[in-house]
């Protein structure tokens, strides 16, 4: 399966009001199943396309540089555990992605998107799984420069502005899976930059180094 970026970002962007639709159990246009546990949502689409939203608001899930907030428990930006391929992941993201990678697997996931904390947990189900995964405003999940499995089917895309995409700190050893494209905003919006409708204004602005693909898979 391929897709173009702009369906990525559309669709990223999509799956917060098809989050919202489904707590007050509502369809949601072209899905077919979802799970909400623990505060992990992911919504799986008909032609098996995984959506994974995440979070417009720094303070759902990032206190600071520091300490993240995820599936109710506080994780120190240090903090690793080794995952269930053998890489060393940051332990709140694994736990994430352990939670929604058994709904991937359940419904067969052929593509992942995700946007922050989502596109965490792409980045790591694009590698278990084998199957391309696209994430915007991407963390850093693995610690240590040692390549994994299936690394060649992710692609991160990442405002240079945002802060997200700067934790956890590269100083202490963590990376981004996959390939990473950086953006480069003309001018910034505070607390606004890591928002997908941003990410969306952004997808024409010039890069940081290799330049934006225009699809993926």
């Amino acid at each position: 399966m391929r897709l173009s970026i702009e369906n990525c970002a559309d669709l990223a962007l999509k799956s917060y009001a098809a989050a919202k639709a489904l707590k007050r159990g509502r369809p949601a246009q072209g899905v077919v199943a979802h799970m909400d546990r623990r505060g992990a949502q992911a919504m799986m689409l008909d032609h098996k396309v995984l959506l994974i939203p995440g979070s417009n608001e720094l303070v759902d899930w990032m206190r600071n540089v520091n300490v993240y907030n995820i599936l109710g428990k506080r994780y120190k930006a240090k903090a690793s555990a080794k995952s269930k391929t053998g890489a060393v992941l940051h332990s709140g993201f694994n736990s994430h992605a352990n939670l929604i990678g058994k709904f991937a697997k359940e419904h067969d996931a052929q593509f992942v998107i995700g946007h922050s904390l989502g596109a965490a947990t792409a980045q790591i189900l694009g590698s278990w799984l084998g199957v391309p995964a696209v994430g915007f405003a991407s963390p850093r999940v693995k610690l240590g420069a040692r390549r994994v499995k299936n690394e060649s089917k992710i692609l991160n895309i990442c405002r240079l502005d945002d802060l997200v995409t700067h934790v956890p700190p590269s100083e202490i050893g963590f990376r981004r899976l996959g390939k990473t494209v950086q953006l480069i905003a003309p001018e910034t919006n505070p607390g606004l930059d890591h928002s997908m409708p941003n990410y969306i204004a952004a997808l024409d602005f010039d890069t940081l180094g290799d330049a934006l693909p225009r699809t993926w898979g």
